[in-house]
């Protein structure tokens, strides 16, 4: 994974590909031609903003959507089929996870990368600016020199001063080392009182 191969299931939208590389037979994410097209138009519509993600759903769904089937099987004899997962229809919790997913920009980004963004040996379902533009700031992949950088934030909203607590984030709890965050809590009577906690 951190040389930017897959070592797992492939997610949906894309299938496991078994290719020779410098690195060895490795597997590498290829479009699946049946769901791509699915995460491609879910890509298009958030971007188009027009939508709200509940019309988004209901859309990709009147196009036939449908999660992938997994055979359920008996540990003891494989040949035994038992039953059989998936099949539904997407919703919105779903459609927002696959909004996210930095896998369909071609990034890979999960705990086997040690916290750091690692760019993929190939290519995603859409580029990296359309994945930043999906996920209006919440999500960020940053590209430079090569090298990229995924953020979860907002750097604008990080930035944000209020004047009625111009210590917050700068001075530390003298107990637990953490910086001082500022609001104010509602009373009995309605009134705010602002504090530091």
């Amino acid at each position: 994974v951190r040389l930017g191969y897959r070592v797992r299931t492939a997610p949906f939208g894309y299938k496991n590909d078994k290719v020779e590389t410098a690195h060895g037979r490795r597997i590498i994410l290829t479009p699946n031609p049946a769901e791509s097209l699915f995460v491609l138009k879910m890509f298009e519509l958030r971007i188009q903003g027009s939508l709200s993600d509940e019309e988004i759903v209901e859309k990709i769904n009147k196009l036939g959507f449908s999660s992938r089937r997994l055979l359920k099987r008996n540990p003891k004899d494989r040949s035994q089929i038992l039953g059989e997962s998936g099949g539904k229809k997407l919703n919105v919790k779903q459609f927002q996870s696959y909004i996210k997913n930095t896998l369909y920009a071609g990034v890979s980004y999960e705990k086997w990368t040690q916290g750091g963004a690692i760019k993929c040996k190939f290519d995603g379902l859409v580029s990296i600016e359309t994945f930043n533009k999906a996920n209006r700031g919440k999500i960020v992949i940053a590209e430079e020199n090569g090298e990229v950088a995924v953020y979860t934030d907002k750097p604008e909203v990080r930035q944000v001063k209020n004047p009625d607590y111009p210590y917050k984030k700068c001075v530390l709890c003298p107990q637990c080392k953490k910086p001082l965050y500022g609001s104010a809590s509602r009373g009995k009577l309605g009134k705010r009182y602002p504090a530091y906690h």
